[in-house]
């Protein structure tokens, strides 16, 4: 589905992007972890041509993604930067329903089809009471929720999320997981997570990929997360658990106080 060769990145003689080579699939969730700067986001952007001076090959089903028109690759990768809004003057319906336009032909109305699927999503993040509001005048957690609907509104191949449980509730974390979860469920679909949040990753993901400096630097299943591995890519002491439901680790901080 989605693969970078070698693929580089400099900005002001920076090296962001070093010499990735990767592989993506139908139905994988995966999550990308490092510590701050290690390059998760600028990955993301990159994939998504928000920069497009980079070295080596991404192609997008066999197809080098440079090539792809931007309203076909609007409906085959959904991606927006953390905590952004092209408009907070507009009311939570318009803002999900625009997620739609890559696939709306000029001067034609949206289908049903497009309202159904913003419905369905405006259900599932619990929605629906906020519709006619604002964006500017809603809560950080419904705004983050309002964001997450709009990727999976797109309903693109690949949905890609740069730290989507920022300012999230707790009943949000759920509806986040479930929607991920049942967006790959088909076999269709990928979703790709950049994150801080590694316990959210680590009951969600099937892959994880750290990234170091620009470069992707080793993997694991979440199974295989170890004290010593996060030690080693964070800088801190841990300790794991497993939850007692579905024998995935979780992570826990040492606090002296």
């Amino acid at each position: 589905m989605l693969r970078l060769n070698n693929l580089s990145l400099i900005i002001t003689d920076n090296h962001i992007l070093k010499n990735i080579t990767v592989e993506f699939f139908e139905g994988e969730i995966i999550g990308i972890i490092g510590k701050p700067g290690s390059g998760k986001s600028v990955l993301l952007q990159t994939i998504a041509q928000y920069y497009t001076y980079y070295n080596g090959e991404i192609l997008l089903n066999a197809k080098p993604i440079h090539l792809i028109k931007k309203r076909d690759l609007a409906q085959k990768i959904s991606y927006q930067p953390a905590g952004y809004f092209y408009n907070h003057y507009i009311t939570l319906y318009d803002y999900l329903v625009s997620s739609r336009i890559p696939y709306k032909t000029y001067l034609s109305p949206f289908q049903s089809f497009d309202y159904e699927i913003v419905d369905k999503y405006m259900y599932h993040f619990e929605l629906q009471q906020y519709k006619s509001k604002p964006l500017m005048l809603l809560s950080s957690d419904i705004q983050a929720r309002a964001l997450l609907a709009f990727h999976f509104i797109r309903d693109a191949q690949i949905v890609m999320l740069d730290n989507p449980t920022q300012n999230l509730s707790l009943p949000s974390y759920n509806q986040l997981h479930d929607a991920i979860i049942r967006y790959c469920s088909t076999g269709k679909n990928c979703c790709i997570i950049a994150s801080h949040d590694i316990n959210f990753l680590a009951q969600t993901v099937d892959k994880l990929y750290i990234m170091e400096n620009g470069s992707i630097v080793d993997s694991c299943v979440p199974a295989d997360l170890t004290e010593d591995l996060i030690k080693k890519i964070f800088g801190v002491d841990v300790f794991i658990t497993r939850n007692i439901y579905n024998g995935k680790p979780n992570v826990h901080l040492y606090f002296e106080y």
